[in-house]
């Protein structure tokens, strides 16, 4: 059970906070991309999930385009004209 109240100003004001996460995070993440990296041959793992065929390829590539769409906050399948 907490003790304190903890409102969100409080960490606004926290130096430790940088945006979301804190600098301990960022260090943890950084390390642990750079041990996967270190362990493992980059170059083979892209060739590994290249597409195998023309059809997944295509798969692929609409997949990319649903997750853009949806980045830019359109639903699947709306063409631009209809923003």
């Amino acid at each position: 059970m907490f003790t304190e109240d903890h409102s969100v100003s409080d960490t606004k004001q926290d130096p430790r906070v940088q945006g979301e996460g804190d600098y301990r995070s960022a260090r943890r993440h950084r390390r642990d991309v750079e041990e996967f990296i270190d362990e493992n041959d980059i170059d083979e793992l892209g060739r590994d999930a290249a597409p195998k065929s023309a059809a997944e390829h295509r798969e692929m590539l609409e997949a990319e385009s649903k997750g853009r769409a949806r980045a830019k906050g359109r639903k699947p399948g709306n063409s631009r004209s209809e923003r």
